[in-house]
């Protein structure tokens, strides 16, 4: 594993802590003066793990994670000043990060997970059009490989994600999440490789990625930071290799956009008339609080214009993955009418024009080339 880490601090190569490295660092944790690159103090002995190759910055392993987000890396030297280093992680990655761990990938109803019941539509009427969709993505990838990356990969939460790496001799799943991570290795076992790391720094040497994938993940990304996102992906792809990012419009998508237009003639302004008529003067009660309050999700999906704006210096496309959004489905798509006939059409129409299903649907697919 150490010829394809580097250290997202420096950009050194990684190599593995020596039992003497390991005890001399343990002393140092037993009398509280080890600390971490954000400053809190090292509690946890350590087992096993790597060290950049200046044997400044070190990163345990955790239940065969390696544990490389910058504010988890222990700070070996600092001129004498142990804990003088300091980071801030970004709010909004703190955010995403507590609610994959203390939410969105814990089990629920069915045993789906938390995010998928919040944010998917799996009913039966629509399965064979998410089927289509998913298999877009494979068109533009290679089938096999030594190194397949998942950026954000989560838990592996589709079973039909699992197919995409198949061919390939390891799937790298970088994630937030340790919880994520655990899931995933569930369900990989030794072909996976699990990294907790940040997609804007991604821990692995230059061109050493056969094929990569990320899955409804840069939105979550700080929106000043997603063009770096985008970047790191292409750095760590090998010539000739390319990319998935699937990506969303957002509100800003034309579905969405006809259905807050319906929505309004249809619910809205009747509702607006009516209280305008019979000037409802009650007041709404106040809903008790539970004093329960769910972690925060950030989102920020940039427009179609921000990316010809932006200067990622390398080439891309944009093609559509799925132009119809949740919301709309569970709005529009019944069993009752034809609604394996409507989502049958789309999918036709997706797949005949997919630059104008990139630029007019709902979820796109960045697809990156080196």
């Amino acid at each position: 594993m150490q010829q394809i880490l580097r250290c997202p601090i420096t950009g050194d190569r990684l190599r593995e802590l020596s039992m003497d490295e390991i005890s001399q660092a343990n002393s140092f944790i037993l009398k509280g003066e080890l600390f971490y690159f954000d400053g809190t103090r090292v509690k946890r002995e350590i087992k096993s793990g790597y060290v950049s190759l200046s044997g400044k910055y070190a990163y345990v392993v955790e239940d065969d994670i390696v544990m490389l987000l910058k504010k988890n890396s222990i700070v070996l030297e600092n001129n004498g000043e142990r804990g003088a280093e300091r980071e801030v992680f970004h709010a909004n990655k703190q955010d995403v990060q507590n609610y994959y761990d203390q939410l969105g990938w814990q089990r629920g109803e069915g045993e789906r997970y938390i995010d998928a019941i919040k944010f998917t539509d799996r009913r039966p009427v629509v399965k064979e059009y998410h089927r289509r969709c998913d298999m877009r993505v494979s068109r533009y990838l290679k089938s096999e490989g030594v190194y397949f990356l998942d950026a954000a990969s989560g838990p592996i939460s589709n079973p039909e994600y699992l197919n995409y790496s198949k061919g390939f001799e390891f799937r790298i799943c970088v994630d937030l999440s340790f919880l994520a991570l655990k899931e995933a290795r569930a369900k990989l076992g030794d072909k996976g490789i699990y990294l907790l790391a940040d997609i804007t720094s991604l821990p692995l040497q230059d061109n050493l990625i056969d094929a990569a994938l990320s899955m409804h993940t840069i939105y979550h990304v700080p929106e000043d930071e997603q063009g770096k996102a985008f970047r790191e992906i292409y750095r760590v792809l090998k010539p000739g290799a390319s990319a998935v990012v699937v990506y969303s419009w957002g509100g800003q998508s034309y579905p969405m956009k006809f259905m807050r237009a319906l929505k309004f003639v249809l619910v809205k302004a009747p509702r607006w008339f009516i209280e305008k008529i019979f000037k409802n003067t009650g007041k709404a009660q106040p809903l008790e609080s539970s004093g329960c309050t769910e972690p925060a999700l950030y989102f920020h999906a940039h427009a179609y214009k921000w990316f010809n704006r932006q200067n990622l210096n390398f080439y891309f496309n944009i093609f559509g993955y799925r132009s119809m959004s949740n919301p709309f489905l569970k709005t529009f798509i019944h069993s009752r009418i034809p609604g394996r006939q409507i989502l049958a059409l789309i999918s036709y129409l997706e797949d005949r024009f997919p630059r104008l299903a990139g630029r007019l649907g709902e979820y796109p697919m960045i697809i990156i080339k080196k």
